[in-house]
């Protein structure tokens, strides 16, 4: 049975189109979020999903261990993980207030390594150093050659503690068959008090 939809309104910072169905209950249409992303032949798998995650998370890890060379491995990190030859990119990182969106190259490699006065609140997250990043997905969602993932990731320091995130990530794949983050939305999770 199909659905009676009625479009309440347009999100334009996230891209994203919510509706009322039938019932009242309000819902994401992905494929208005991702409609101006490019649309291959080529669906995206959870393995695709798995293999993007641990590289992000292995990137992340050896950021952190690069020393000297930290801002270099980062922004080949970005480049080779973040869709930003598709143009802005939605990255909301975690310990972010000030700026919390970082749509380009510039503000997501601040936020990883810092040394950028025009986001002086980022202290370098990559910096930490981590030793490990682990990745457990809630859900995965596929529509085509896109993707969203919703978790928690859990990043390992030095003394073997484990700091938890939430995590929402959108992926492409391309037609060259990488797979790359369109969207990043993290946050630390909710204390009651």
């Amino acid at each position: 049975m199909k659905k009676t939809m009625t479009k309440l309104t347009t999100l334009i910072a996230s891209s994203a189109i919510l509706y009322s169905t039938a019932t009242g209950k309000t819902e994401v249409d992905i494929e208005a979020i991702t409609e101006t992303l490019p649309n291959t032949a080529k669906a995206i798998s959870i393995d695709d999903i798995k293999a993007a995650q641990e590289m992000w998370g292995n990137a992340v890890v050896k950021i952190g261990a690069s020393g000297g060379k930290a801002y270099d491995a980062a922004k080949k990190a970005a480049k080779t993980a973040y869709a930003f030859e598709l143009g802005a990119i939605q990255f909301k990182p975690t310990l972010a207030a000030d700026a919390p969106f970082r749509p380009d190259l510039e503000g997501t490699l601040s936020y990883f390594v810092a040394g950028n006065d025009k986001y002086p609140e980022d202290k370098g997250f990559a910096l930490k150093p981590w030793t490990k990043v682990r990745f457990d997905n809630h859900t995965v969602k596929t529509f085509g050659n896109k993707a969203i993932a919703m978790g928690h990731y859990y990043f390992t320091d030095k003394s073997g503690k484990e700091t938890k995130v939430e995590y929402t990530k959108g992926y492409v794949k391309m037609d060259d068959g990488r797979v790359l983050l369109f969207l990043q939305d993290s946050s630390l999770p909710y204390s009651k008090g």
